[in-house]
């Protein structure tokens, strides 16, 4: 029996589908205000799992309640280290009378696993689990480093990515498969992002005499009516894609007042816009930089009275471009032949993931590949198929070897 024959075996459907169902039903939204909110218990699962699978296992600290888990096999500078990530936090379910499934209860129905984080991405960081067992349980010594990630706040400011790129695990790697869901195409490029927070500053005044304030709102809506000059002209900076759409600019969060309650009588002093930016090739930081403080200035200028600032949450994330010529992509090209027999599909991906923080900060090749429909993710219902599940799972481990072989 060969080595690939070998690694199939250990990867058992029952198994597998279990597994991500018990990652699905622990809670790991991340909640502020809760302290009992975090990644922290399901990356104690994890933890568990690997250590009795016989892995090295390191927990790495990164905020309170908020740890990455890293497990191998093999050595550092035995060859390659290849990196199969995932994240443990999932977003909000919002209200849970908007699912069919309760939200965290992982039902299987007809083929699909249902609840929040099944698709993103606790379905395609099991796949990579019971992959990288595959071969402990074969008896196979990885010919490099196979490394598996489960790394916090992916969902924020991707603290876990950027704690593990700081260490010496981190350091070490030569290549990362990022396990989002993907309809487990190999996804050769991925667009950027920047949070830009808006905030409009006006002066409180009594509802009853609007006249005496200087009112925040209304100039919301100028913003608003703005947007879509604003994405036609980042469209026109932008360079066109074979697989990733052109940049959008999309409003996510709309606040005032900005602190203080509420009050129905009451003109607040400031209010505030969440702009998701989604960035294609062809338009750096100081170009979406440039344009978000025109539209701020256009704004100002039409309400008087009216301060317009604006601020990134967290650094702007730049799009990443990826060759079918490097050998990760290669090994996992050969691994989807061998193991659906069909030739790959390639594609990009519409959001950002940790690979851009891995790239653009160890400057090693990433690919995103992983189960799950890609419109899925932070929806009411969010499940991923069984089918695909495996199917990653037998793709991971079969990509790895390629890979680690060199």
């Amino acid at each position: 029996m060969n080595a690939i024959q070998k690694l199939l075996e250990q990867i058992r459907d029952t198994e597998l589908v279990a597994l991500t169902r018990d990652l699905v039903r622990i809670p790991s939204v991340y909640r502020p205000d809760d302290p009992e909110a975090n990644e922290s218990k399901v990356a104690s699962f994890i933890e568990a799992w690997f250590r009795r699978e016989g892995f090295g296992v390191e927990v790495q600290p990164v905020a309170p309640g908020r740890p990455n888990v890293i497990a191998w096999l093999g050595e550092a500078g035995r060859g390659r280290t290849l990196l199969l990530e995932g994240h443990t936090d999932v977003v909000t379910e919002g209200d849970p009378a908007e699912w069919s499934h309760p939200p965290f209860s992982a039902d299987l129905v007809d083929g699909r696993i249902y609840g929040r984080g099944a698709a993103d991405m606790k379905g395609g960081l099991a796949a990579a689990m019971l992959a990288a067992a595959a071969f402990k349980r074969a008896g196979l010594r990885p010919p490099g480093r196979l490394v598996v990630g489960a790394l916090a706040d992916e969902e924020g400011a991707m603290l876990g990515v950027r704690h593990l790129c700081r260490t010496l695990i981190g350091r070490q790697l030569h290549a990362a498969i990022i396990c989002e869901p993907e309809q487990n195409e190999i996804c050769l490029e991925q667009r950027g992002v920047v949070w830009a927070r808006v905030r409009l500053r006006g002066r409180m005044a009594h509802g009853a005499m609007p006249e005496a304030g200087a009112n925040p709102i209304p100039p919301i809506g100028t913003l608003l009516r703005e947007v879509p000059a604003l994405e036609r002209r980042l469209r026109r900076i932008a360079l066109r894609s074979r697989y990733l759409q052109p940049p959008t600019v999309t409003p996510t969060v709309l606040r005032a007042p900005i602190q203080g309650v509420p009050q129905a009588n009451v003109i607040p002093s400031g209010s505030e816009l969440i702009l998701d930016v989604r960035l294609a090739p062809g338009i750096d930081g100081d170009g979406v930089r440039g344009e978000i403080d025109g539209l701020c200035r256009r704004v100002e200028s039409a309400h008087p009275g009216i301060k317009v600032e604006w601020e990134p949450l967290g650094a702007l994330r730049p799009p990443t471009k990826g060759a079918r010529e490097e050998p990760l992509v290669q090994a996992l090209g050969w691994a989807v032949k061998k193991v659906t027999g069909r030739a790959p599909r390639y594609g990009g991906v519409p959001g950002s993931t940790d690979g851009t923080i891995l790239h653009t900060e160890l400057g090693i090749p990433i690919v995103t590949c992983g189960p799950g429909n890609r419109l899925i993710p932070h929806q009411a219902d969010e499940y991923v198929e069984t089918r695909e599940l495996v199917e990653a799972a037998r793709i991971y481990a079969v990509a790895a070897l390629k890979f680690l072989e060199g």
